[in-house]
């Protein structure tokens, strides 16, 4: 029962038109603390009830506060995020579980998802956790996207492509039914991972670091044609100044045709 949950929910945080979305995560409060654009969550008020937006992903607190104040769509996704840690933490890449699956229920969630970032000590506690939180999350029939970094400095970018890859392979093993990851330094790398990668697990790329608009445009779209299953966009989201005329093009962007066949669009993961 729950893979028939998990395949009826994954389909409330995609666009129904071309089965990929565009994710806007809202969980940078935990982390970053109050920020420009998120200084209370009523600073969303303006752009977040938006039809432009496939699902919204947050912290169980903010995700409380937009349902009750009616500020979501009623086409919009919900995915509650599990875990976290203070960038004030000693060991901030650390992340610990924050909630549970029980209360992502209770806030009607399509989804889960859990953040790894890896560094040479939590190995064996990123990898538990995420089997844990698969686990759980699968038995009550909710999807899990995994925020996949890989934060260990190497000497060269075929070490870090090796090494991503190999990462991915772990979050794919663990059963998780899509992962976000950092938009490489070139599309022969984006196109290599979702060509290897993409038959077994549903892949987004994060919009990252505050950058240009065009800049983001052209790389997302280049993603989307190679086969991506959408972008996971935040910052450049919420801290533009016209956000709701910056959503309507990036899911243009997302939902527009490629030349990526039925089969690749369609996956079968849950």
């Amino acid at each position: 029962m729950g893979y028939i949950g998990r395949k009826f929910r994954v389909r409330r945080i995609l666009f129904p038109d071309s089965q990929r979305g565009l994710i806007v995560p809202v969980d940078h409060g935990l982390t970053l603390g109050p920020i420009h654009g998120m200084q209370v969550t009523d600073d969303l008020k303006g752009w977040v009830f938006n039809n432009s937006i496939s699902a919204v992903l947050g912290h169980k607190g903010m995700i409380e506060r937009l349902i009750s104040r009616n500020m979501l769509h009623p086409s919009t996704g919900v995915i509650v995020h599990l875990n976290g840690m203070a960038n004030i933490a000693p060991e901030s890449d650390t992340k610990i579980m924050v909630s549970n699956i029980q209360t992502a229920l209770q806030l009607g969630a399509d989804a889960v998802s859990i953040q790894i970032n890896f560094i040479t000590t939590n190995f064996e506690h990123n990898i538990a956790m995420l089997g844990a939180v698969t686990d759980a999350a699968h038995a009550a029939g909710l999807p899990l996207l995994t925020m996949l970094y890989d934060k260990v400095k190497v000497p060269s970018v075929e070490e870090k492509v090796r090494r991503l890859n190999h990462l991915l392979r772990v979050v794919t093993e663990m059963g998780c039914d899509a992962v976000k990851l950092a938009l490489p330094d070139s599309m022969a790398e984006v196109s290599e991972l979702i060509a290897r990668h993409s038959p077994d697990i549903r892949i987004f790329f994060a919009g990252g670091e505050k950058t240009s608009e065009e800049a983001l445009f052209k790389a997302g779209r280049a993603a989307i044609d190679h086969g991506a299953s959408g972008l996971c966009v935040g910052r450049n989201v919420f801290q533009h100044p016209q956000p709701r005329a910056f959503l309507r093009r990036l899911a243009d962007c997302v939902r527009e045709e490629t030349g990526q066949t039925e089969r690749d669009v369609e996956l079968d993961l849950v």
